[in-house]
């Protein structure tokens, strides 16, 4: 419950998700209204199935011409390009076609086939993108190829509203769009903030770890956030670019924490597709490129929690049955 001098959080359906803002004694009705109607705009910019926005009109028309974008779609889609280019694809926003095969989070769900997926695989190719900086502009080199930035906006997003408190000079804010979170600015008395990671096997309980940090976004994929099931068979999201079929490895969910949430946002979903081992080589090349400090935090189904080296920040974990691994 909050005070009278304590101004209510806000919650709207956005981004396909519900994006919750709170920027506590500064939360003024014109501030969390700029910032919404960010969200909205960018929800626009980025909805593959609203007309006005450039991700349908990318779709629609970019394989037969030039598409000319606004600088929100173009600077995340070039992100988009470079992280799957350091990734060796295993981010790839090309993997529209077979999304929409799947049906995955939507009310008639689909366990593609074989042959369907093999189908569509060819369209599956981030290099096949072309950018035009001058102009603006994304082409798509095969008929047939779609784009699909929802492992990347909420990210982008997260950061948006980071300038605009910046931009108001908010003290303090927390912002969390659907598993993106983004705690900003600093606690009352200058305390670190205490962020949840949500245990897998229980998404709806208590957190299983709890890291403690300074202003941070942490971002987490995890096989629990949209699935189907069909024959006692689990059907996640997390789509492998190279196979066309939910991942199946050894994890059930990957935590990056660093201070651009449009990084972290499209990084969980490579490391997810990598596996543990082979993200865990990656990251220096990765905080040397981007010069950042990027921290992972790896859950895997045998209940082994696996922090990334020299992890900087201090945690808990708040449940007994796992083991950890990883250095502090």
């Amino acid at each position: 419950m909050f005070s009278c001098s304590q101004p209510s959080p806000r919650y709207e359906k956005s981004l396909g998700t519900i994006c919750f803002v709170n920027l506590y004694k500064q939360g003024k009705p014109a501030y969390y209204n700029e910032i919404f109607n960010r969200i909205d705009q960018i929800n626009t910019e980025f909805n593959t199935y609203i007309e006005a926005g450039d991700l349908y009109r990318i779709n629609k028309f970019a394989c037969d011409e030039e598409v000319i974008v606004s600088d929100d779609v173009f600077t995340v889609i070039e992100m988009a390009q470079k992280i799957s280019a350091l990734t060796d694809g295993s981010f790839d926003i090309s993997v529209k076609p077979l999304v929409s095969l799947w049906h995955i989070n939507t009310d008639s769900p689909h366990v593609a086939t074989e042959a369907e997926i093999a189908e569509l695989l060819p369209l599956v190719d981030f290099k096949n993108i072309l950018l035009n900086p001058e102009k603006k502009s994304v082409r798509l080199l095969k008929t047939g190829m779609e784009i699909d930035l929802g492992g990347i906006a909420k990210g982008f997003a997260a950061d948006e509203i980071a300038k605009i408190c910046k931009s108001h000079k908010i003290h303090r804010a927390v912002i969390d769009l659907g598993g993106n979170v983004y705690v900003y600015g600093k606690k009352a008395k200058n305390e670190l903030w205490n962020v949840g990671i949500k245990n897998p096997e229980l998404p709806d309980s208590a957190p299983l770890i709890k890291i403690i940090t300074p202003e941070n976004s942490v971002v987490t994929s995890g096989l629990y956030e949209r699935f189907f099931e069909q024959n006692q068979k689990r059907y996640h999201h997390i789509l492998s670019p190279e196979t066309g079929s939910p991942v199946e490895n050894e994890l059930t969910s990957v935590s990056v924490i660093c201070h651009n949430s449009m990084i972290a946002d499209a990084l969980t979903t490579s490391f997810f597709v990598l596996g543990k081992t082979e993200s865990l080589k990656l990251l220096p090349i990765l905080q040397e490129t981007f010069n950042l400090k990027i921290s992972a935090v790896f859950i895997d189904k045998d209940h082994h929690i696996t922090f990334s080296e020299n992890f900087p920040y201090e945690y808990e974990i708040l449940y007994d049955d796992w083991k950890v691994e990883g250095s502090n």
